[in-house]
């Protein structure tokens, strides 16, 4: 599964433009006096002013295997801290073999850099912003995973990655994930707990579809 496109929402348009254009350098695309885009490698990713404060996200940006080192690198000498628990800032999935660093833009959104080594994803070149393969993952609490799991899967035409279908699971597979998480259970690695807030999310696909999901602010389509 591939991520085209996702739309959040933030009541910081100005700072997040500056961030992410001026301090990570990502082209701007479609900007509006309400909203502005930036290129992720094949992915857009874009920001629409809203007056809710307390909305936050968690994303995942897929970098090329052999640079996570590199990458985080990038982002400190652009000022970017990077988060840190029991004094590391790399973290190693077994089960997905993937390794990811995360840090916070000025919205607090819990953003993550994500090398999955059994992809054929390596590169020669000095890492920059353009060296970024595409979006990820995008999370989606859920009011219960176990009850929606099941349709979403089935509408997407998609499977259960990884996860225990109870409280987390990867819809999707390594190019592509929906992270979908009970709202009870706190992310990794920061142990904040989420947040439902609207978002909007474009797959590629064989065929158009569109899914909301059931008294949640989440709107799902796929694209040809």
């Amino acid at each position: 599964m591939r991520i085209k496109e996702i739309l959040l929402q933030t009541h910081l348009l100005h700072e997040m433009k500056q961030f992410y254009g001026e301090q990570l350098q990502f082209p701007i695309e479609n900007e509006t006096t309400d909203s502005f885009s930036i290129r992720a490698g094949a992915s857009k990713l874009t920001f629409q002013q809203c007056t809710d404060n307390q909305n936050y996200y968690h994303f995942a940006f897929m970098i090329p295997g052999n640079q996570l080192d590199e990458a985080g690198h990038w982002l400190q000498e652009r000022g970017v801290i990077l988060f840190t628990k029991d004094n590391q800032s790399q973290f190693f999935f077994e089960d997905w073999h993937a390794t990811a660093s995360y840090f916070y833009d000025p919205q607090g959104n819990l953003v993550e850099f994500i090398a999955h080594h059994s992809l054929n994803h390596f590169a020669e070149t000095i890492f920059e912003h353009d060296s970024i393969i595409r979006i990820s993952e995008i999370g989606l609490p859920l009011l219960s995973v176990e009850q929606e799991l099941p349709y979403i899967c089935d509408m997407l035409s998609q499977n259960m990655w990884r996860g225990d279908g109870k409280q987390f699971a990867g819809v999707g597979d390594a190019e592509g994930l929906l992270i979908v998480i009970d709202i009870n259970r706190p992310w990794f690695p920061d142990g904040r707990m989420p947040r439902i807030c609207p978002t909007k999310v474009v797959l590629e696909g064989e065929s158009e579809q569109h899914l909301n999901l059931r008294g949640l602010p989440y709107l799902l389509s796929s694209k040809l």
